[in-house]
């Protein structure tokens, strides 16, 4: 609420069918060119589920503006351009900004999320996109980040792997894996989370911690 009113908590549950799936790129020296076309990626590129991810936003959210945290090179904020959102992508890779001028290069910004306060003004997002990125982030910096993305924009979607996710412990990266009521607990009011313990999986349960 912005009336300066503490709100009161509003728990919303909606089944979803399509898998939200994205690749992490947030230490300069790990998420770089070796990261994006190593064996087994497949090279990374505009996939159909860019797409649907930017669809689910819009289905959900309704946002005029978005800021992608962990954009990669861009994708889903293309195609919120597209659909004529404001959209704005972050990352810290030197390669992914390189790789977004290919079709985001007024709308990209590098910054490594750990530090804050991030470039943006007070409110300047209606939303505030984050998907496969917090699990690569070690726990101290979660308290700084959330209250960073509150600060912000107005609402929130997340998707983290949690624990329970049964390559979650193999995938490259991953330092924070925890269940989904610890990420409850830390979310701020305003935000939607992928809350099924498989939550890479299809039929997702969006949860909208209000």
């Amino acid at each position: 609420m912005r009336d300066g009113k503490t709100p009161q908590m509003d728990i919303r549950l909606v089944v979803e069918e399509v898998a939200l799936i994205c690749p992490v790129e947030l230490c300069v020296t790990e998420y770089e060119k070796g990261y994006f076309q190593k064996d087994g990626y497949d090279g990374y590129r505009d996939w159909e589920i860019h797409k649907q991810r930017a669809d689910k936003i819009m289905k959900l959210a309704q946002p005029k503006s978005v800021l992608d945290v962990g954009c990669a090179y861009g994708y889903v904020v293309k195609h919120l351009i597209e659909k004529g959102i404001y959209a704005v992508g972050m990352d810290v890779s030197e390669f992914a900004e390189k790789m977004a001028q290919n079709h985001i290069p007024q709308n990209f910004v590098r910054h490594d999320m750990r530090e804050t306060p991030y470039p943006f003004r007070t409110q300047e997002f209606d939303l505030v996109y984050c998907e496969g990125v917090l699990e690569h982030i070690e726990e101290e910096y979660i308290p700084r980040i959330m209250t960073e993305f509150a600060r912000i924009s107005a609402e929130r979607i997340i998707q983290v792997s949690f624990k329970s996710h049964s390559q979650a412990d193999k995938e490259e990266g991953h330092v924070l894996l925890m269940d989904n009521g610890w990420w409850l607990t830390h979310i701020p009011n305003g935000t939607w989370l992928a809350y099924q313990e498989n939550a890479t999986q299809d039929n997702l349960i969006w949860l909208y911690k209000g």
